[in-house]
């Protein structure tokens, strides 16, 4: 009785239990993916990878704000290193675009280790951490603007010679392929991380940090690690969609609707799960994409700020409904459905 109620508690319980019809509905829409390319247009491609991107992205910021629990609004700096740095690459020709890779990832965490020891060492927590790293990247973003190297407010192209170091591709295929492989892979790191040490510290953070500190975790060190880990990922991302728009500038690259996409896709596909984000990601995509055809179906620019109305609407009516995600709360119900079934009596 004891070892079921550890089970109970441990964070990839209720995946393995309740979210079974889930794992093979996502299989199924990931091998799709594979023949989608010879389906369909370049266009709705091009939204798929970036549905794809979006996905990719909301698992990320699960790490520090579904599994650790801290909330943080600065995620679009570490976007904006890997989508920036692809783009520095490619128009002042320093190397090959795909060498802009590990540069991102490792300039993010460096960057990463050195805001998170500044906020945790004065014990910065829910809205204080929030609003500071929010303010973070607003003066990333005001320093974008400013910087010759970065562009300005015009940003960067990031073309660059054709070939495969420099992610040159004739069609978007390529770019579609990687983005499966990188959700996969950020899935399968979640699932890992659920059954880590630090996976139960994150979580026990995210529950109750005093209680947590009490029983030996060392939550500054966990945080930092949650945080780090985030940035380098999401550099990742930044990354790619450097190099599949091949164009940057801190309007959109450095701004809060970047961060506001990961944190949309983790709350509304269900935080701190390994499959809610993905699954949030990709609705996320869908909303934009059918405001957008909305718009012009309508004809006019007048249909922008209602856009704005029912996106945001959507996402309220929907956190009311399933408060811990769609994922969340369908792998929860499916939990308790098995917990209260009737024990069989032995004869």
């Amino acid at each position: 009785m004891q070892e079921d109620i550890i089970r109970v508690q441990s964070p990839g319980y209720f995946e393995e239990r309740g979210g079974l019809a889930l794992w093979l509905a996502a299989s199924g829409f990931l091998l799709l993916l594979l023949a989608i390319p010879t389906l369909i247009n370049p266009y709705y491609l091009r939204i798929l990878t970036i549905g794809l991107l979006y996905a990719y992205l909301a698992s990320c910021w699960n790490f520090i704000g579904g599994y650790a629990g801290q909330m943080s609004l600065g995620n679009a700096i570490f976007f904006g290193v890997g989508s920036y740095m692809a783009a520095i690459f490619a128009n002042y020709n320093v190397a090959p675009i795909l060498f802009a890779l590990p540069a991102a990832v490792i300039f993010a965490g460096v960057l990463a280790m050195v805001v998170a020891k500044i906020c945790f060492r004065y014990s910065l927590r829910g809205i204080y951490f929030a609003v500071g790293t929010l303010l973070l990247a607003e003066i990333v973003r005001i320093i974008a603007i400013n910087s010759d190297l970065l562009g300005r407010s015009q940003g960067l192209q990031a073309t660059a010679r054709d070939g495969f170091l420099n992610l040159q591709f004739a069609n978007d295929v390529p770019f579609l392929y990687i983005m499966v492989a990188l959700c996969v892979g950020i899935i399968a790191a979640s699932l890992w991380l659920e059954q880590s040490k630090l996976g139960f510290d994150m979580v026990a953070l995210r529950e109750q940090e005093s209680a947590a500190r009490a029983l030996g975790v060392d939550t500054d060190q966990v945080k930092q690690k949650a945080f780090v880990i985030s940035a380098m990922l999401t550099a990742v991302g930044g990354f790619m969609y450097g190099a599949l728009i091949r164009f940057v500038e801190p309007g959109y690259d450095l701004s809060l609707a970047v961060t506001m996409i990961m944190v949309m896709g983790a709350v509304l596909g269900g935080r701190g799960t390994a499959l809610g984000p993905f699954v949030g990601g990709i609705i996320v995509m869908m909303v934009q994409e059918f405001l957008t055809a909305m718009g012009s179906w309508v004809g006019t620019t007048s249909i922008s700020a209602l856009a704005q109305m029912f996106y945001g609407l959507f996402f309220v009516v929907v956190i009311l409904f399933f408060p811990k995600g769609i994922v969340g709360q369908w792998i929860r119900r499916a939990a308790d459905r098995r917990m209260v079934r009737p024990v069989k009596q032995k004869d």
